[in-house]
């Protein structure tokens, strides 16, 4: 489970505020979305609860544990990361870029290349055929799978996501969101994802929160947000799915 309770981030000794007295839950296995546009604090949030960033005010729990009474970097190794730009070592092969974090804490050799092996089938990166390439060799498509391979090769109870189907086309970006929603039901992992995409958050997340200049404007289930957005903020957010599904229909009748 994920906690914030009350956190705040100021970069200027308190005269502006990144996020502002946030306070959410996040249950066992279940997805998170930070939902909003630029600028809102999605991504600050994400990084306190790693401690890529610290809070200013404020407490997060992971596993009921806070987070400023760990060692930052053993914290980091337990909780699993993607990111938009994924972040593979260029001069790593797949099977080392997957492999390091087991490698790191200590893992023999033949136990994290075993590791390595089972979590690239597992994101349907065979092995066999990519466990010796380089990131070079793989298309964005496959260069963000095993950015999740990577994530997974902890074991973490929590996974944390920013941003991680941004960059990829629109056809990708489908084929990964399925795969992300099937490997999150299959592991039981607890998920904190940043997105700016309504359609996305209400296709992968079993609760949304809406975040606007730091604060949180609404959270709810993809059901309630549908039913009552709650104010003009969030009901624009949702504009946008609901007019492509509307011309969806209208190019369909006009062909039917």
């Amino acid at each position: 489970m994920i906690e914030l309770k009350q956190v705040s981030k100021s970069w200027d000794g308190g005269q502006s505020f990144a996020v502002k007295e946030l306070s959410l839950k996040v249950e066992d296995g279940a997805v998170l979305a930070l939902l909003g546009r630029s600028g809102c604090g999605k991504s600050t949030t994400v990084k306190m609860i790693n401690r890529l960033v610290d809070p200013t005010e404020g407490e997060i729990l992971v596993d009921g544990v806070n987070v400023m009474q760990q060692d930052p970097v053993a914290l980091r190794r337990k909780i699993g990361y993607v990111f938009q730009g994924i972040g593979l070592f260029p001069h790593m092969t797949v099977l080392e870029n997957v492999g390091i974090i087991p490698r790191i804490t200590g893992e023999e050799s033949a136990a994290y290349r075993k590791k390595a092996d089972e979590l690239l089938d597992l994101v349907h990166l065979p092995a066999q055929e990519f466990a010796a390439r380089m990131p070079e060799q793989l298309s964005g498509g496959q260069r963000q799978r095993v950015g999740f391979a990577r994530a997974l090769a902890a074991d973490p109870s929590v996974m944390l996501l920013d941003e991680p189907f941004g960059a990829l086309d629109p056809v990708t970006r489908d084929s990964l969101q399925t795969e992300f929603k099937s490997l999150q039901r299959k592991l039981g992992f607890t998920a904190v994802m940043v997105t700016h995409d309504m359609a996305e958050a209400l296709l992968l997340a079993d609760q949304i929160a809406v975040m606007k200049e730091g604060l949180l404007v609404r959270i709810g289930t993809p059901a309630e947000l549908l039913a009552d957005p709650g104010n003009d903020y969030v009901a624009a957010l949702l504009e946008t799915p609901r007019r492509h599904v509307q011309l969806l229909r209208n190019l369909e009748n006009r062909n039917a």
